[in-house]
């Protein structure tokens, strides 16, 4: 099957703070790109759902992120290891240092 995306994913993990009805969650990358990020989370918000985050940078640096949820899953138990269970955020306003930091990788 031929990958449909227009952008390639990074797999990075960083820590990713995320807010949903004002409580903080947190949770770690999986796949990053231009348009959005993949975030595994114990937290899965349903689909539709509008996301604020903050991406953690290794050099302590915080990006704000803002987004929607285009897909969730939860892997099956015995996946778990396998699969990450997680949610997709396509971007709806991102900060310049968010490409910046891409273009870097």
């Amino acid at each position: 099957m031929a990958d449909k995306r227009k952008f390639p994913r990074v797999k990075r993990r960083l820590v990713i703070e995320f807010r949903l009805a004002g409580a903080p969650y947190y949770g770690f990358t999986y796949n990053l790109s231009p348009l959005g990020v993949f975030v595994r989370s114990i937290r899965i918000p349903n689909p539709g759902a509008a996301i604020e985050a903050e991406l953690h940078l290794p050099d302590g640096k915080r990006i704000p992120l803002q987004g929607k949820v285009v897909r969730s899953y939860r892997a099956p138990t015995a996946l778990a290891r396998l699969v990450p269970s997680g949610f997709g955020m396509a971007l709806t306003s991102t900060a310049e240092d968010y490409f910046q930091f891409l273009a870097a990788l």
